[in-house]
């Protein structure tokens, strides 16, 4: 990775956390329900502290201690989906973060931003759960997120430290690899991908800033 001129800086809209909830369609328990806090909360490996998952299979960990969602896409989403204006907001998809200027065309596998006190780095895309779909009660719509490869993207931390609503989330190295998230996502989302994409896959599959299980199975997809 190389530091780069074209830094990004944007300002965090919403810092959010959630407790263990019933989920609306079955009861079972689930941290998606994230709410807004104002003071300062160390970040580190195991996430936003008073930020916990029920299923630490697929939520949490290391390679997902932070999620980040760009405020955009809300407007995408109560446009796509009429009377729901009160439902596409900071915390519906159980992010942690928000933001307005910066999307999945913007930022790249093994990204490195500053966050208040923390470092992380972005080590994969956001991959959207059914779970979306019950809180909200609209049908498909974590396929439609996937789709659209408007799902935002985890981070993992390389320096814990204290972070905020209202921090400046700021890219102070850029992978030179030159694939976007949005990129990936449409590679990954092709019923036949083709040369180039079957390309743009193996390169991300050798990256050692992508997540494990992304780079094995994008390994057995381009194959």
């Amino acid at each position: 990775m190389d530091i780069t001129a074209d830094e990004l800086a944007v300002s965090v809209d919403a810092l959010m956390v959630g407790a263990l909830g019933p989920l609306a369609c079955d009861g079972a328990a689930t941290g998606i329900d994230k709410r807004g806090v104002s003071d300062a909360r160390w970040l580190d490996a195991n996430g936003v502290a008073g930020d916990v998952q029920a299923d630490h299979v697929h939520h949490g960990g290391a390679e997902r201690a932070l999620n980040h969602y760009p405020a955009e896409h809300y407007a995408v989403w109560r446009k796509r989906y009429p009377g729901h204006d009160d439902i596409f907001v900071p915390g519906v998809f159980g992010e942690n973060i928000t933001t307005e200027g910066i999307t999945e065309d913007d930022v790249g596998i093994g990204d490195v931003f500053a966050l208040g006190e923390a470092v992380i780095q972005i080590a994969q895309p956001r991959q959207p759960c059914w779970k979306i779909g019950a809180r909200t009660g609209v049908a498909g719509l974590a396929r439609a997120v996937a789709g659209e490869g408007r799902a935002g993207w985890l981070y993992r931390v390389l320096e814990p430290g204290h972070v905020q609503a209202g921090d400046t989330l700021k890219r102070i190295e850029r992978a030179d690899h030159g694939i976007t998230l949005a990129m990936m996502w449409k590679a990954c989302g092709a019923r036949r991908p083709d040369a180039d994409q079957r390309r743009v896959m193996m390169t991300l599959a050798a990256l050692p800033t992508l997540a494990p299980e992304w780079r094995k199975n994008l390994a057995r997809r381009a194959r």
